[in-house]
């Protein structure tokens, strides 16, 4: 940091005082199922035996624990897609609301964004080599060669937006900030955002935090 400043004049919020707006916070508390019941007694049974030096931390850790837990917090279908969607979890309420300051919105077009860092989209194997390498052989090959797709995994993502479009919100309202893969499209996807034609924007804070100016109609 001593060198940066060498460089850089650095300010911080406190100094800088720029006007922000006021956040109003709406806390929904929502109650654990009783199968996330049983799955956190499992996790703390594992953290015993961790604790314990009963098993060796190339089978199981606190890492690998934790990062569980953070799983089945948000929803247990994470764990295993075969468990029930319960009414009153997270994201069933989480869609609620959405709907509801979708509905409220509908005359003036306004928009949401909704962030979520877990569970979120992945590409598919195949394109992630084609973006990565940036290649027009591979893209070429990719489309002449017809590729079994391989089953959908499932995300709260996904999830969310097929429960939105099911409730009457048309699928192109609802946008992925992990579409919008390049300048060009992250570039159309803001303006959409801020004319009203995306109305829900879901993304991580990684990919969603600094730097989208989408607030026109926020």
């Amino acid at each position: 940091m001593t060198l940066f400043k060498e460089a850089a004049d650095i300010k911080t919020s406190d100094q800088l005082n720029l006007p922000t707006p006021t956040p109003i916070y709406h806390n929904v508390v929502a109650q654990p199922t009783e199968i996330q019941k049983g799955m956190v007694q499992e996790l703390s049974e594992r953290a015993a035996k961790v604790h314990a030096g009963i098993v060796d931390a190339s089978t199981d850790n606190m890492l690998k624990i934790t990062s569980a837990g953070r799983k089945l917090g948000l929803d247990q279908r994470i764990i295993n897609p075969m468990l029930p969607d319960e009414e009153t979890t997270k994201v069933n309420q989480c869609v609620a609301n959405i709907l509801q300051y979708w509905r409220d919105g509908e005359e003036e077009k306004l928009t949401q964004l909704v962030f979520c860092d877990i569970s979120t989209p992945q590409a598919a194997p195949s394109k992630k080599a084609a973006k990565q390498l940036d290649n027009p052989l591979l893209h070429g090959l990719e489309e002449a060669i017809p590729l079994d797709e391989p089953e959908p995994a499932f995300t709260i993502y996904e999830d969310i937006r097929q429960k939105l479009i099911a409730q009457g919100m048309p699928a192109e309202q609802i946008a992925f900030i992990h579409e919008a893969n390049t300048e060009v499209r992250k570039k159309e996807l803001f303006s959409k955002v801020r004319t009203g034609q995306v109305r829900v924007l879901l993304g991580s804070t990684a990919k969603m935090g600094a730097g989208t100016n989408v607030q026109d109609r926020l």
